[in-house]
C-alpha cells in the first residue's frame, strides 16, 4: 500500500504538450497535443517463413488493396482505413502469408509496423482489447501512468496516435470481431492485416473489410512446397509418392514442412519410405481422432515427425507443452524438464530446426496451436502422472521464486511472503524488465494453478505479482490474479493468505476508484484477520477502510478507522504502519475541521518517517501539513511546508506531486498577495499536470485563470480611477 494514494480517472485523450487556457471548465477536458517530438516507428513483424510458397492470387488481392490505400491517402479522399482479414483452418498458412506480404511490403509504411497474436484459438485465454492497445501505446512509448485505465480511452488515445500516420498493423489469430474492432486505427494512411480461423463476417457487413479466405495448397502449390524444401530433384525422382505425401498432409503447409524437414534430415531415405512409415502410423493414431477436430488432419504427421525425435528431445517437446503461455523462456523450459539451460537449448534448437518449434524472441520459444495440444497429448500418454505433476509443481516455483525476488526489488518495504528465504538482491530495471518479458505467462500461469492442485503455489504466486502490478499500473491482471489467488487460498484453507489477498485486492480496487468494490474488500479482510489474529492485515485493512470513508466525506468514520489501524500498529511494533496511520488520522481530522489535532498528528508521523529515512512519505507529510496549514490561514507556515514538498518530491522526480504541492503553493502565495509567483506555480503545476494527463489539470487550469482575470479586473480598475 502506497503512503499516499489519490484515485485518478485517466479518461484523457490525446498527448501531454497542450496548454489550455480558458476562464472556467467544466466536464471532461479532451486535448489533441501538438509535439514537435516524433513518435516511434515500431517494427515488431515476426521473421518471415523460411521457403514460403506464394499465394499468388491472395497476393495480388494484397497489392491492390495497398494501392488503393495509397491513392486514397495522396487524394485525401474518405478517413476510411483499409482492412483485409485472412481466415482459415489451423496450420494453413494464414500467419505465414500475412507476414511473408507484411515483409515485401513495410518500407511502404514508413511510420511502423505494429504486431500483436491475439491467442484467439490458444489453448490460453485470448487477448482483450484492452490488453493489447495497452501493449500498442507503450510501443508508441507512451508511458504507463498516460495509458487510459478504460478501453474507450485507450481506444481514441491509439486513434490519435495513429492519425496522419501510415503504418501496418498485423493482428494475428483474431477470435471474434469485436476482440478486433477497438484495435482499428482510423487513419487513411493505415491498412490492418487480420488472421483468424473464424470468418469475422462482422467486420465486413459493418467495417469494409475485404475478406480471403486461405483454403490448403493446392496439389500444385503443395508440391512446389516440397520443390523448395527437399529439392527437384528427388521430388522429380519419386512423383507418386510425392503425390501420397501430398495426400497424407492433407495439403496443409505446417504438416507439409514437417514432412520435407524429415526428408532433408535423412537423404538416403526414400519419399516411399516416408509414405509407408506415415501410412502405418496412421490406423493406429486414427483412434485418438474426434470429429470436427482441427488436430485429426494433421495429428498423424505430428506423430509421425514425433517418433524421429531421440528421447531427450521428444521429452523436451512433450513437457514443454505444458506450459499455459503464450511462450516460454529458455530457463523456464529447464526448470520445466530438469535440464540445465546448455542441454535444454541444444533440444529446443532441434525442433526449432525441425519446425516443431519457433523462435518468439531472445532465448524465447513458441509452440504453434496445434503442436502444444498434440505435444499435451503425447505428455499424457508418456509420461507418469507422477512425472507430470513434479514438472508443472518444477515450472510454478521457478515462476514463484522470479516473481518474488521482482516483488523485493520494487517492494523492499513490502510484508515478506511466509515460509520464503529472500532472494538475492535484484536491480529495480532488470525485475521490471524480467516482468514485463513474462507480463502475459504469468496470469496463465496463476489460472493455471487451481487447475493443476498447485493452489499454494497459486496464491504465493498472485500475491508476488501485486508489486509489478501496481507499478506498471496493469489494474485488469492485479484484481484477476488476485481473485483467482483468493480461490486457491480458500482452497487450501490458508486463511491468513485469504486476508492478505482480500486486502491487496482492495488496494487494486481503490487504486481503480471503485470505492465499493474497496470497501467490499477491506471489511472481509478485516473478518479475516481478526479471524487469525493477523496484526499487519488488520492495520492495513482498517487504514484501507478509513480512506475510503475519507474519499466519501465521512470523516467521522475515518477518524474511527484511522484511529483502529493506529492502535493496531502500536501494539504490533510496525513503525511505517504507525507512521502511516498518523498520516490516515490527520487526513481525517482536516476534513472534520480539527486542524490543530491534524497538524499534531501530521508531526507525530513526520518523526517516525524521518526515523525511518522514508524521504517519499516526508514528502507526503510536508504536502498535507502544507494544505493544513492554508486552511488554517497560517499562509507564510504553508508556503515553508508546500516548498519542501516540492523539493523532496523533486528529488526523488516524483513529477506528480511535485506539481500538487506546487498548486497549493499557488495558492499560498495568492493568499499573500504575491500574484507573479501565484501564476507561476500554476502555470509549472498546469504542464505537468496536462503532459501526465492528470484530471486535476482542469481544477489548476481554473485556479489559474482566477487569477488572470482578477489580474485583468484590478488593471482595468486603476485605469478607472487615473481618469
Amino acid at each position: 500500500m502506497n503512503d499516499d494514494r489519490t484515485p485518478v480517472e485517466n479518461d484523457f485523450s490525446g498527448n501531454g504538450g497542450a496548454v489550455i487556457q480558458a476562464g472556467v471548465i467544466q466536464g471532461n477536458v479532451s486535448l489533441r497535443a501538438v509535439t514537435d517530438v516524433p513518435l516511434p516507428s515500431p517494427r515488431q513483424l515476426p521473421p518471415a517463413t523460411k521457403g514460403f510458397v506464394d499465394r499468388e492470387v491472395h497476393i495480388q488481392q494484397l497489392d491492390s488493396l495497398l494501392d488503393e490505400v495509397e491513392l486514397v491517402t495522396d487524394r485525401a479522399e474518405l478517413p476510411v482505413v483499409t482492412i483485409s482479414t485472412i481466415s482459415g483452418s489451423a496450420g494453413v498458412g494464414k500467419t505465414a502469408l500475412a507476414v511473408h506480404w507484411a515483409h515485401r511490403v513495410r518500407d511502404r509504411f514508413p511510420d511502423g509496423d505494429i504486431y500483436i497474436n491475439l491467442r484467439g484459438y490458444d489453448a490460453v485465454p485470448p487477448l482483450t482489447p484492452h490488453e493489447a492497445l495497452d501493449g500498442f501505446l507503450r510501443a508508441m512509448d507512451v508511458p504507463a501512468e498516460k495509458i487510459p485505465r478504460d478501453l474507450n480511452g485507450r481506444a481514441a488515445l491509439y486513434r490519435s496516435l495513429t492519425t496522419g500516420r501510415k503504418m501496418l498493423v498485423l493482428l494475428d489469430n483474431a477470435a471474434s470481431a469485436e476482440q478486433v474492432r477497438p484495435l482499428l486505427p482510423a487513419s487513411p494512411g493505415c491498412m490492418v492485416i487480420i488472421t483468424s480461423r473464424s470468418r469475422l463476417s462482422g467486420l465486413v457487413v459493418r467495417d469494409g473489410a475485404i475478406r480471403a479466405v486461405l483454403d490448403v495448397l493446392s496439389s500444385q502449390d503443395a508440391t512446389r512446397l516440397l520443390v523448395k524444401t527437399i529439392g527437384s530433384e528427388r521430388v522429380d525422382r519419386e512423383r507418386d509418392s510425392v503425390a501420397r505425401l501430398v495426400e497424407l498432409c492433407s495439403r496443409l503447409p505446417l504438416a507439409l514442412r514437417i514432412v520435407a524437414d524429415r526428408a532433408c534430415l535423412d537423404e538416403d531415405i526414400s519419399l516411399a519410405d516416408l509414405v509407408q512409415e506415415l501410412t502405418a502410423e496412421e490406423s493406429r493414431l486414427d483412434a485418438l481422432a474426434v470429429e470436427d477436430d482441427e488436430l485429426s488432419a494433421v495429428r498423424t504427421v505430428f506423430s509421425w515427425s514425433y517418433k524421429a525425435l531421440d528421447s531427450g528431445t521428444a521429452r523436451v517437446f512433450r513437457l514443454i507443452g505444458l506450459h499455459p503461455g503464450v511462450d516460454i523462456a529458455l530457463d523456464a523450459a529447464a526448470s520445466l524438464t530438469g535440464l540445465a539451460p546448455p542441454a535444454v537449448r541444444r533440444h529446443l534448437e532441434s525442433l526449432v530446426g525441425l519446425h516443431l518449434l519457433a523462435r518468439s524472441g531472445p532465448n524465447r520459444y513458441r509452440l504453434h496451436d496445434l503442436l502444444k495440444l498434440y505435444a499435451v497429448e503425447r505428455a499424457k500418454l508418456d509420461e507418469s502422472a507422477e512425472a507430470l505433476q513434479d514438472a508443472r509443481e518444477a515450472l510454478l516455483r521457478w515462476y514463484l521464486r522470479h516473481t518474488y525476488a521482482a516483488y523485493r526489488a520494487i517492494l523492499p518495504q513490502g510484508r515478506p511472503l511466509p515460509g520464503l528465504d529472500d532472494p538475492p538482491r535484484q536491480e529495480l530495471d532488470q525485475a521490471l524488465r524480467w516482468c514485463e518479458q513474462e507480463r502475459l505467462n504469468l496470469l496463465d500461469i496463476i489460472r493455471a494453478g487451481p487447475g493443476w492442485g498447485q493452489h499454494e503455489l497459486g496464491w504465493e504466486i498472485a500475491l508476488a505479482g501485486m508489486a509489478f502490478f501496481e507499478r506498471r499500473s496493469y489494474w485488469r491482471a492485479w484484481v484477476d490474479s488476485h481473485l483467482t489467488g483468493l480461490q486457491c487460498a480458500r482452497h487450501a484453507g490458508d486463511r491468513l493468505a485469504e486476508g492478505w489477498l482480500l486486502l491487496s485486492l482492495g488496494d487494486a480496487w481503490w487504486d481503480r476508484g471503485d470505492f465499493d468494490e474497496a470497501l467490499r474488500s477491506y471489511t472481509e479482510s478485516l473478518a479475516v484477520a481478526r479471524d487469525v489474529e493477523d496484526l499487519w492485515t488488520l492495520g492495513f485493512a482498517l487504514r484501507g477502510c478509513g480512506l475510503v470513508y475519507e474519499d466519501r466525506g465521512n470523516f467521522a468514520e475515518a477518524t474511527r478507522y484511522a484511529r483502529e489501524a493506529l492502535h493496531t500498529f502500536s501494539r504490533m511494533g510496525e513503525e511505517r504502519g504507525v507512521g502511516l496511520a498518523l498520516m490516515s488520522l490527520g487526513h481525517a481530522l482536516r476534513g472534520a475541521g480539527r486542524l490543530v489535532e491534524a497538524l499534531a498528528s501530521y508531526a507525530d508521523a513526520m518523526e517516525i518517517f524521518k526515523r525511518l529515512g522514508n524521504r517519499w512519505s516526508e514528502g507526503f507529510v510536508e504536502l498535507h501539513r502544507g494544505q493544513t496549514l492554508l486552511r488554517a490561514g497560517d499562509h507564510p507556515a504553508a508556503l515553508t511546508a508546500l516548498t519542501a514538498a516540492i523539493d523532496l518530491f523533486g528529488e526523488l522526480s516524483d513529477r506528480r506531486h511535485v506539481a500538487l504541492a506546487q498548486s497549493y503553493a499557488g495558492d499560498a502565495y495568492l493568499a499573500l498577495d504575491e500574484r507573479r509567483a501565484a501564476r507561476e506555480a500554476f502555470t509549472g503545476a498546469l504542464l505537468t499536470l496536462l503532459e501526465l494527463d492528470d484530471p486535476l489539470a482542469a481544477e489548476v487550469q481554473r485556479r489559474l485563470a482566477d487569477v488572470e482575470w482578477e489580474g485583468a479586473e484590478r488593471e482595468a480598475n486603476l485605469g478607472d480611477s487615473d481618469e
